[in-house]
């Protein structure tokens, strides 16, 4: 069983949240159990910066693009260019079905495995979704990877740039030991840091 509290911490850092129904969900079919649980006993909500855009989601600065996670009733609309083009009833070529983009770095999608309950990162504009990289085993341990090595950095402040503004290898080293109190296992935590390509 996933510490809910725990994970909740991680993430407040980084915006509001908010206990979220899975009647919120605008996608097709009922929305998968892993989601359904995450958004309602964490919930990313954030900020609301104007009435008729709504909640934003949350914004986790991990270096580089930040990470983008949605509230529950925009997550559908996130796999736009993804899953579907113009509308959902346009679909994509070769985005398998059982996909489903739950964050995004930039361009590119942090993925739900709907099968596998798995979570890839991909770099978009590769021509294919073929070659996904295993990110993390779930969901919960996913966003709060990327959140534990965001608030790592967080921690360091200016510090953990050099003079030229390149994240110091000791920076790395910290938040990579971060990441591996985050999953218990450090074998876990050089593979998420590596499928992610984060500062490699």
């Amino acid at each position: 069983m996933r510490d809910w509290a725990a994970l909740r911490a991680c993430l407040a850092p980084w915006g509001a949240l908010k206990s979220q129904p899975a009647s919120d969900w605008q996608g097709p079919g009922p929305l998968p159990p892993a989601l359904a649980d995450f958004y309602r006993e964490v919930g990313p909500w954030g900020e609301t910066f104007h009435a008729s855009v709504g909640a934003v989601g949350l914004t986790i600065a991990a270096g580089g693009n930040p990470v983008e996670v949605p509230p529950l009733h925009k997550l559908w609309a996130r796999q736009a260019g993804f899953a579907w083009s113009r509308s959902p009833a346009e679909p994509l070529p070769g985005w398998p079905a059982q996909w489903l983009v739950i964050a995004l770095e930039g361009s590119n999608p942090f993925v739900l495995d709907r099968d596998s309950g798995a979570v890839l990162f991909h770099f978009s504009g590769c021509g294919h979704w073929r070659e996904p990289r295993v990110f993390a085993p779930d969901l919960a341990m996913a966003l709060g990877g990327i959140a534990t090595v965001a608030n790592a950095l967080g921690a360091l402040g200016d510090e953990a740039l050099d003079d030229d503004y390149t994240l110091k290898d000791s920076s790395r080293d910290f938040a990579a030991r971060a990441l591996a109190e985050f999953t218990g296992d450090s074998g876990q935590a050089q593979a998420m840091l590596a499928a992610w390509q984060w500062y490699l």
